[in-house]
Parts: structure tokens; sequence; C-alpha cells
């Protein structure tokens, strides 16, 4: 009896152990094809706060873009629109989107309320029916995506993160 249930242990742990290095092979794999779906700034729809199409055609050349998929009602989000309506200065040539799939109004009240919705650079989008956040594969919120002059991923941060930390390194700040 002892002797059956060690044969069956030893046939059932290297199986196991198997079905673990299978699984984090392929969640690997999958998180790798992830990076490379947005190694360039994916094509994209949304229309502005203002009711104007923002398409990835719309992006400025030479200039680095920050993308940040957001909600209104996140605690996170609004400590990191407040803290570039305080530093927004240093970060002048950088192009923002702002996106978030919450009804227009409610991310323009946002917009207004950070003294963010009159920059140039700056751009509030509503993503209808979670398009891009699906698209992107976000999984949470507040989301950044950074891209270098070229449309080439250079930072990607999944939650809370200070704008300096996320534009460290990047040699693009003004």
């Amino acid at each position: 009896m002892k002797n059956k249930k060690l044969k069956i242990f030893a046939i059932l742990v290297p199986l196991f152990m198997i079905g673990i290095i299978v699984y984090l092979f392929f969640s690997f794999w999958e998180k790798k094809e992830k990076g490379k779906k947005l190694e360039n700034i994916p094509s994209f729809r949304l229309e502005t706060v203002d009711g104007n199409l923002f398409t990835s055609k719309n992006l400025m050349e030479e200039s680095m873009k920050v993308i940040i998929y957001f909600s209104p009602d996140c605690h996170f989000c609004q400590a990191e629109a407040e803290e570039l309506s305080k530093t927004y200065f240093n970060y002048k040539n950088i192009q923002w989107i702002w996106i978030a799939s919450e009804p227009i109004s409610t991310i323009k009240e946002f917009a207004q309320k950070y003294k963010l919705n009159k920059q140039n650079n700056i751009f509030w989008c509503h993503d209808e029916m979670a398009r891009f956040y699906r698209q992107s594969e976000i999984k949470s919120v507040p989301y950044f995506l950074v891209y270098d002059t070229n449309n080439h991923l250079l930072k990607r941060n999944s939650g809370a993160i200070k704008v300096e930390k996320l534009l460290k390194n990047t040699d693009e700040k003004n």
C-alpha cells in the first residue's frame, strides 16, 4: 500500500512540475507578445472632449508622447493630474494624450479641475466602448505609455508613478 502511494507520488510530482514550467513559459511568451504589440504607437481613433476626431495621425512629429489611460474617479489618476498641473512648465514639449472611457463631460470636468484643459499639447480623449483599452491590453489605471519622437516605446508603467520618474532618462524632458 505504501509502495503504491509512493509510485503515484513519484509520477504526479514530475507531472505537476512540468505543468508549472509549461504555464510559466506560455505566460512569459504572452507577455513578450503584448510588449511587441506596443513597441510602436498603435493605430487608434478617439474623440476629444471638444468633439473632434483624434487619431494616431494627429500625433506631433519630433515630439515625445505620453499616453495616459486613466479614470477620473481613480485617486492615483487624480494625484498624477495634480502633479502634472504643478510641474507642467517642465514638460511643455511633450505631447500628452489622456484617455478615458468615462463620459466626455466627466473627462472634461477632470481636465478643468486640474487646469490642464487649455494647454496646446495636452489632449483629452474619450475611448468609446474602451476600444483602445482592449486593443492595448491595459489591465489597470493609470497606465502610461511613453514614446520617443519616432513613436517607439521607451517605457510603460501600470499604476501610480511620479512624472519625473516616468520621464527620467528619456533625454527628451524639454
